[in-house]
């Protein structure tokens, strides 16, 4: 039997085990025959008040049978934990959806869980707990029908968790963050000082503009800085950058006959390096920081090609480790910046203005991450607490056929929880897309944060109407339907008790016609 998340695998098993314990506490006080002794009282009773004439006691005898049979039978359906239908914890398994994370998941079981839940929190869990037939059918149909929807709806990428694979992308190395901050202010400061001063419109800057985009001057690892001549190509930090080499020819102020520990790359080199560049070292980072993060790129973006690939981790990377900067680094036509990618003039210009927009939509991206990973533990709670206390609600209800509906109907709504929340991931993932068709929907939503934020905006609360609205619709549904079941139900059962009714009402009318009679003679 499948459930629908890691932490279901072990509240099943107790959630039922606790089920078994407060069964046999209820038969062994003898609380489970009160029912029973209700049911024979008011058979006798109702008959009596209205006097015992005719066939009245007959009548009574067959509805107290008719009770009596269907009490009897829920406590052998829904009441007595079966040997017939046993929970066995090496059959109950979990098998998340494939995503672009993770396009196999592994099965999880209790003895190997794939999660913490197993090794310290459930410690101790039942290898074996029975359970009574109709509610282990009720698991049995709801499980197989939660799995075949959702097999049945089209694959989710997830892109909500990927975008916290892309938060994870950072520089953990300080090292690294440190040459990350020389290139900024050796190498992309200088550039952009001069391209802010010059302005070029030549034909080869607009088709590398054309290409990467109008944003590409706005980060480091810019296209324009890097092919187009008079920048990268010329530029030169002013200090000996570790791990390059001497090189006489080009390193011409340092004296041969003396040469220094490390040379001076030109920036173009100093970035594009294939063993040592720098932006070689940031993709190494980003897959040691965020794994196989930069695979990850090219399954949800498939239209970039190597360079742009290679680009976009680096992008990401610096995007999620700013460096530290003063005002020094604002120097004459330039734009300093906060961070690695973004610059101070869109800072200037539109960070009043939408500063407390992308702060927003930032704490309520972290905040619905961990309401997302929240929802399904709930979940499974909410079953224990179902599985758990369903001896009283059998008992309480005097063993009624209606209480075994309603209590398979409340299993049923809890459980399909995970098939609601599928849809609204998928259609979560679908809206993604829709609302970014002219942009590159990884560059726009995860390596330009603060970029298209009242979209951002509206998709959250579209997502947060979904993974808790549906939920919430689904459940008063699911209320109103079980409200009409009971009643219908109740109205089934109703003319069994009618003859015997309308008997002891016809028995008294003719008791009180003779006593009439007496007293009149």
């Amino acid at each position: 039997m499948t459930v629908d998340s890691y932490l279901e695998l072990f509240t099943t098993l107790f959630g039922w085990a606790f089920y078994g314990i407060l069964w046999d506490v209820l038969v062994g006080t003898g609380i489970v025959f009160l029912p029973f002794l209700g049911i024979l009282i008011d058979n006798w009773r109702e008959p009596a008040e209205g006097g015992e004439f005719g066939t009245v006691t007959g009548l009574s005898l067959r509805r107290m049978e008719l009770e009596l049979f269907i009490a009897l039978l829920v406590v052998v359906l829904a009441g007595q934990p079966a040997a017939l239908t046993p929970l066995n914890a090496g059959t109950l398994s979990y098998t998340p959806p494939p995503t672009l994370i993770d396009p196999t998941p592994a099965t999880a079981t209790v003895g190997a869980p794939q999660s913490t839940y197993g090794t310290t929190g459930f410690t101790g869990s039942p290898a074996t707990v029975n359970i009574p037939v109709w509610w282990y059918a009720v698991l049995a149909m709801t499980s197989g029908l939660n799995h075949a929807v959702i097999e049945g709806l089209p694959t989710a990428a997830d892109m909500r968790t990927y975008e916290q694979q892309a938060r994870l992308a950072t520089i953990a190395d300080p090292r690294l963050r440190q040459e990350a901050s020389d290139f900024f202010s050796q190498c992309y400061i200088p550039a952009r000082s001069k391209y802010q001063a010059e302005r070029p419109a030549t034909a080869a800057v607009n088709a590398l503009l054309s290409t990467y985009g109008p944003d590409d001057p706005d980060w480091m690892g810019s296209h324009v800085y890097r092919d187009a001549p008079g920048y990268y190509d010329t530029l030169r930090p002013s200090m000996q950058i570790a791990g390059w080499a001497y090189n006489a020819v080009r390193d011409t102020e340092y004296d041969p006959a003396a040469p220094p520990t490390w040379g001076k790359p030109y920036c173009k080199q100093w970035w594009e390096d294939g063993s040592i560049g720098l932006r070689e070292k940031l993709i190494n980072e980003a897959d040691a920081t965020s794994a196989g993060f930069s695979g990850l790129v090219v399954a949800v973006a498939p239209a970039l090609a190597t360079e742009k690939q290679n680009d976009a981790v680096a992008r990401t990377v610096l995007t999620n480790s700013p460096p530290s900067w003063s005002n020094n680094d604002l120097v004459a036509n330039n734009s300093g910046s906060t961070g690695l990618v973004s610059t101070a003039e869109n800072f200037v210009k539109g960070g009043l203005a939408s500063g407390g927009v992308v702060a927003a939509s930032a704490m309520f991206s972290v905040t619905m991450t961990a309401v997302l990973q929240a929802l399904p533990m709930v979940q499974a709670v909410l079953l224990l607490g179902i599985y758990a206390l369903l001896p009283m609600v059998v008992v309480l209800s005097r063993y009624s056929i209606s209480m075994m509906v309603i209590g398979a109907m409340a299993i049923f709504t809890v459980k399909f929880w995970s098939v609601l929340w599928y849809l609204a991931l998928w259609v979560d993932q679908n809206l993604i897309m829709s609302m970014y068709p002219d942009v590159n929907i990884f560059l726009q939503i995860f390596a330009n944060p603060g970029e298209h934020d009242i979209k951002r905006m509206l998709l959250n609360m579209i997502t947060t109407s979904l993974y808790l609205g549906l939920p919430l619709l689904w459940s008063g549904m699911m209320a109103w339907a079980g409200v009409k079941v009971g009643r219908s139900i109740d109205g089934a059962t109703n003319p069994l008790r009618a003859p015997a009714q309308d008997a002891g009402s016809q028995g008294g009318n003719i008791g009180k016609t003779v006593v009439t009679k007496g007293i009149k003679r």
